[in-house]
């Protein structure tokens, strides 16, 4: 939270990177892998969802793709092992948006 911030104003920005985030997904602008990871960071910010069901699907997420390279994390990897893992990576970015599309657009409506 930045010095500057006040509580209420540090959660207002909380909610709105969730909101913000839940859209790119939806948008098809961020990965849902990258997204579900930057909404289970931020789940345990704010008081009461680091256990709420909407957000448990981006627990499951994390816990079954955190082994898998993808963003600015490929930079570091051997380009044969992303080719090798690439089928990989893009049936797990496709089951994480079976599972999230719909858990976005209902933290999309309540975070907005």
């Amino acid at each position: 939270m930045n010095e500057n911030m006040s509580r209420e104003q540090y959660l207002e920005s909380v909610r709105s990177q969730v909101a913000q985030t839940a859209q790119a997904m939806l948008a098809d602008e961020t990965s849902y892998i990258l997204g579900a990871r930057k909404l289970d960071s931020l789940r345990h910010e704010i008081s009461g969802m680091d256990r709420a069901p909407d957000f448990m699907v981006f627990v499951a997420i994390v816990s079954e793709t955190d082994g898998l390279p993808v963003d600015a994390m490929r930079e570091n990897w051997d380009g044969l092992a992303l080719d090798k893992l690439q089928s990989e990576i893009d049936a797990a970015e496709a089951w994480a948006k079976s599972h999230a599309e719909f858990v976005c657009a209902k933290l999309l409506t309540r975070f907005s």
